[in-house]
């Protein structure tokens, strides 16, 4: 041991010293802390900033900022308004049991849904945690496979898809209808699932191709390929389906090979199975969507963007969106390094 270091007799002094520092008032003590440094020729201290977590490999672990004191709508409508008004006409698709904009909010929102008030009710009413009085009466109840803008004869400042994009069949047409239902300033706000913190977390980040391709030929419904997909590699952490950054846990399958050939035969009858289609990170979407604006495929770009939340981020687009404000060479780094920045993989024992 270095002679330098503290042993154990000396550890009582260290507490006596300590004892009587933390009787001087903070300003006395910053300044003797000043001296102290001057002294030493040490450096002025960094602020206080929790280090990342790192894997054992030393990679840092990502991590996702936590909004104080506020709940997960109060933030949610932050982000959903981005730099815009509050004011304005607003649709929210399939809102269901959990509106972002509720009426009874404020909000002067109309309600798109595939079933109406009565049918929300029914499904959720063997859910406890969902309480049917947070559920508002659906103003367009949209058939399977009617367009938005020929069932919905408003136009709106703000179009609200939460949690919604990855269920759609075809993106680019999704966006489309979206767009035109925009008053001219209008804006699309979009609330979407990091794959990366959620059952989805071992399915690969959808590619552009399989994007263009599905706006060229939509499907109906989702793919028998889509289903096996989706169920194979569905999982929890812990028991957790969706999770913050920093979550501990094991992660365990959910699912089993005769479990998606089951989901795999369904699929292919006309029947719809909502599962996720598309899988995002932030930066892969946004470059995913800045690419699709550059093709002409789409009229909006973007225009607000903030980083996960929990499981969640958020992107508002507009046709006078001025886009990223970075270039693609850097969307592509960082949608690169949101494949490189996750948890180390543990997993849960099989049984038996």
């Amino acid at each position: 041991m270095p002679d330098s270091a503290p042993g154990p007799a000396a550890a009582p002094r260290t507490r006596i010293k300590n004892a009587v520092a933390d009787r001087l008032p903070a300003d006395t003590r910053r300044r003797l802390g000043r001296i102290k440094r001057a002294v030493l020729d040490q450096p002025e201290p960094a602020p206080s900033v929790p280090a990342p977590r790192r894997t054992k490999a030393g990679r840092p672990i990502a991590t996702a900022p936590k909004p104080d004191g506020k709940t997960r709508k109060e933030y949610r409508q932050d982000h959903v308004f981005g730099e815009s008004s509050r004011s304005g006409r607003f649709l929210e698709i399939g809102p269901a049991h959990n509106g972002t904009l509720p009426r009874r909010d404020g909000f002067d929102t109309r309600n798109v849904d595939y079933l109406d008030r009565a049918g929300l009710v029914a499904k959720y009413a063997e859910f406890a945690q969902y309480d049917p009085d947070d559920i508002e009466e659906v103003d367009y109840v949209l058939e399977a496979g009617a367009a938005l803008a020929e069932r919905i004869p408003e136009r709106f400042d703000l179009v609200l898809a939460s949690h919604v994009l990855e269920h759609t069949t075809s993106l680019v047409d999704f966006l489309n209808e979206c767009s035109a239902l925009l008053e001219p300033t209008g804006h699309v706000a979009l609330v979407v699932p990091d794959h990366r913190f959620c059952f989805d977390r071992f399915r690969e980040r959808s590619a552009i191709s399989r994007v263009i391709d599905a706006h060229l030929q939509p499907p109906s419904v989702h793919t028998p390929g889509t289903l096996a997909e989706f169920t194979l590699n569905a999982v929890a952490h812990g028991d957790a389906r969706s999770w913050a950054a920093g979550h501990r846990g094991r992660y365990r399958f959910l699912n089993d090979a005769p479990a998606a050939v089951s989901t795999m035969e369904k699929a292919k009858g006309p029947d719809y199975i909502d599962v996720h289609n598309w899988i995002f990170s932030p930066n892969h979407l946004r470059l995913l969507l800045h690419d699709l604006a550059e093709l002409g495929l789409i009229d909006l770009r973007e225009r607000y963007f903030h980083p996960t939340i929990g499981h969640e981020f958020f992107l508002n687009l507009s046709r006078d969106g001025a886009g990223p404000g970075i270039s693609r060479e850097e969307l592509a780094r960082r949608a690169d390094a949101e494949k490189r920045g996750l948890d180390p993989l543990r997993f849960q024992q099989p049984p038996g």
